[in-house]
């Protein structure tokens, strides 16, 4: 893949820099802020119970206040101390001074606006009240009757209750707004681990298959070349260590290959004729049967054995009878057809495989061959002849040794028949023709 091959262009040490830093370095910040925005969370939590105390705190005291001074007639006959309305007034008023300094939404400006019109409609009623509360302390008693005074108590006691409540559905309305603002919060932040979670999974799957992918590569070639299989190479795409890897695993291949090739082909070859050896030959027989017999389709071999080979090793030397023995498979592989493969047998027999050649078509070209080569041993007494016998399957079966020993039937027949020609011919004087 695209994205494989240019992560592959850095190296492993690279690649683990590049991974920690894409998702350690998100991780990071991501703590920072979730630590952050849950401390900002637990602060806000705090001051938003403060400010629901230091907001009802004042109203409910003064209803409180109110309420008992309903009960005990404003305490006037009483010599208890005067509840304090006139600071609770001040502390009402600079709470609603420090809600409205603060941006409110539609909803709860409309609700603190309500409230603030209750207190405003029930301040003018504490104001009396703490004045009639001072002239009684004082010894000074006022124009209004007991009905009036109950009254004026009765309608600032609604109009704080009526400011309470509003005041009331104001803070729970901020509250439910905050808790609503943390939950976005909350939600922004899992999202975002989640989505780290994701991309961080996303790089680790990236990382680890663009060092596995070429690992498993090698591991196959290492296996194919281990099992014999030729050509075998490993991708080369990148510029890590793996691709480097791979590039000495492909070197180290080539001569493996290069090295197997020339010991099987010393395996096979006979070293002074430079023709397939025993092993060889054997080994082709074998395989163009195989092949042949699916098909029966006909296979011949020639069993040569050449003539006077001892005399002249014992005349002219050994040297002069390896030069003929290589003469001999030189003159051969001239004379073969292509596709014919020639091996020596053993000393100074030769085997040769003829594919697609029937017993009569075999017959044929062996006498040529003999033809060739005993004419011209006779110009040259250290060329030595040759004698062929020939095999053929289906004629003699579909397996090598049956083929060979055919072949040296007909062969020695074939000595024994020319060895008795010439006795008879050196008898009575003639010359063979």
């Amino acid at each position: 893949m695209k994205w494989e091959q240019r992560l592959r262009m850095f190296s492993v040490s690279q690649r683990l820099a590049m991974f920690l830093a894409l998702v350690l370095l998100p991780m990071l910040i991501l703590s920072v802020v979730s630590v952050s925005v849950l401390n900002d969370q637990e602060l806000a939590f705090r001051d938003s119970v403060e400010e629901s105390v230091t907001t009802l705190l004042p109203l409910n005291t003064l209803e409180h206040y109110l309420q008992r001074a309903m009960v005990d007639e404003l305490e006037m006959q009483s010599s208890e101390s005067t509840p304090g309305f006139a600071a609770l007034s001040d502390s009402i008023d600079k709470t609603f001074a420090s809600i409205e300094s603060v941006d409110q939404g539609d909803g709860i400006a409309g609700e603190v606006d309500k409230a603030e019109q209750s207190w405003v409609s029930a301040r003018p009623a504490v104001r009396r009240l703490v004045e009639q509360v001072r002239q009684a302390h004082l010894g000074h008693h006022g124009t209004a009757t007991h009905a009036d005074t109950r009254a004026g108590l009765q309608a600032a006691i609604d109009d704080v209750a009526q400011a309470r409540r509003q005041l009331t559905r104001v803070v729970k309305a901020r509250y439910l707004h905050a808790i609503a603002e943390r939950h976005r919060q909350l939600r922004w932040l899992v999202g975002g681990w989640a989505l780290t979670l994701v991309l961080a999974a996303l790089l680790v799957a990236a990382f680890v298959r663009s060092l596995l992918r070429p690992i498993r590569e090698l591991g196959q070639a290492a296996r194919g070349m281990g099992a014999g299989t030729p050509g075998v190479r490993a991708s080369v795409a990148g510029n890590d260590e793996l691709t480097a890897l791979a590039e000495r695993f492909n070197e180290m291949a080539a001569y493996w290959e290069a090295s197997r090739q020339t010991l099987l082909a010393e395996a096979a070859q006979d070293p002074l004729t430079r023709v397939l050896n025993r092993r060889g030959v054997l080994s082709v027989l074998e395989t163009s049967l195989a092949a042949h017999a699916r098909g029966h389709a006909p296979v011949s071999v020639f069993m040569i054995d050449l003539d006077r080979f001892k005399a002249i090793n014992d005349q002219y030397g050994h040297s002069a009878g390896d030069r003929a023995l290589v003469w001999i498979a030189q003159r051969l592989q001239e004379m073969l057809r292509e596709g014919d493969r020639l091996g020596r047998y053993g000393g100074d027999e030769f085997l040769v495989v003829l594919p697609g050649t029937t017993l009569t078509q075999g017959m044929d070209i062996a006498r040529r061959i003999e033809a060739a080569l005993n004419e011209a041993a006779r110009r040259e007494s250290a060329r030595p002849g040759v004698s062929i016998g020939v095999g053929a399957a289906p004629d003699h079966g579909w397996d090598a040794v049956s083929l060979i020993e055919a072949a040296d039937r007909m062969l020695y027949v074939h000595k024994h028949q020319r060895a008795t020609d010439a006795g008879t011919r050196w008898r009575t004087g003639s010359t063979p023709g």
